[in-house]
């Protein structure tokens, strides 16, 4: 089922965008456990302003070489491999190490109050560049056709990197992306998936890491046609 415009008057009348947002991440995390090994657990997460976020997190670390998702899915080549390198940041983290558990992917669904201030926006492309730095994998989503702002291609910049960027016209506002750091002493890494997108085009898969080799895939076009559907959004 293709991307519906859910800013237009007609969609807006059945449905508010933050009702359908909150609802495609329940359903992203649900169809993500689905694929995850035991010891992994998918969950929205709830916060103000940013109702469609969803953490991947681990228990442990995962034997890859007994893990069955090794042959389940294919991961694609990745659109740009991208030379990058962080700071070093000194933190300090206080953990309750009966419940610590390590976040392995981010899931963003953008919403359109990442983008209605430029505050707002070097805020979520802040908290972009930390997640990739500490070698979470992230995915961000936008089918937001208001307030248009191409977080992908900023997020290319901040890396100093034209490889990779997405074609971003008012035809083609849309996009979804996705991104691991791979830290090698000598050749750092960030490695994109990215995919421009329109109203009426088809949601890609895109690759989740849970450990160096093996990704489970974000099934968008799936869970985004459950969400319509349940919720009677745009279905004739």
């Amino acid at each position: 089922m293709p991307i519906i415009d859910h800013f237009s008057p007609k969609i807006r009348r059945m449905s508010h965008f933050h009702s359908f947002h909150n609802a495609w991440a329940t359903n992203i995390a649900a169809d993500l456990n689905a694929l995850l090994p035991e010891n992994f657990i998918a969950e929205p997460k709830v916060q103000l302003g940013s109702l469609g976020e969803i953490d991947v997190q681990a228990d442990e670390p995962l034997d890859e070489d007994q893990n069955p998702l090794i042959r389940q899915y294919q991961i694609p080549r990745p659109t740009a491999s991208v030379p990058a390198s962080f700071p070093d940041e000194m933190e300090v983290y206080i953990v309750n190490l009966d419940a610590a558990r390590r976040t392995v992917g981010v899931i963003e669904i953008v919403s359109p109050s990442n983008k209605d201030r430029p505050q707002n926006r070097d805020i979520f492309i802040a908290k972009c560049l930390s997640l990739i730095s500490q070698g979470i994998t992230l995915v961000l989503v936008d089918i937001v056709t208001v307030r248009l702002f191409n977080f992908h291609n900023e997020l290319m910049r901040r890396l100093e990197s034209t490889d990779g960027q997405v074609l971003e016209t008012e035809a083609i506002p849309l996009y979804c992306s996705a991104y691991r750091y791979i830290l090698n002493q000598e050749h750092p890494r960030v490695e994109c998936w990215a995919y421009p997108l329109a109203v009426g085009d088809a949601l890609p898969e895109l690759p989740l890491f849970i450990s160096s080799q093996i990704a489970v895939p974000v099934r968008l076009e799936r869970t985004y046609l459950e969400t319509r559907q349940k919720f009677r959004v745009g279905v004739e």
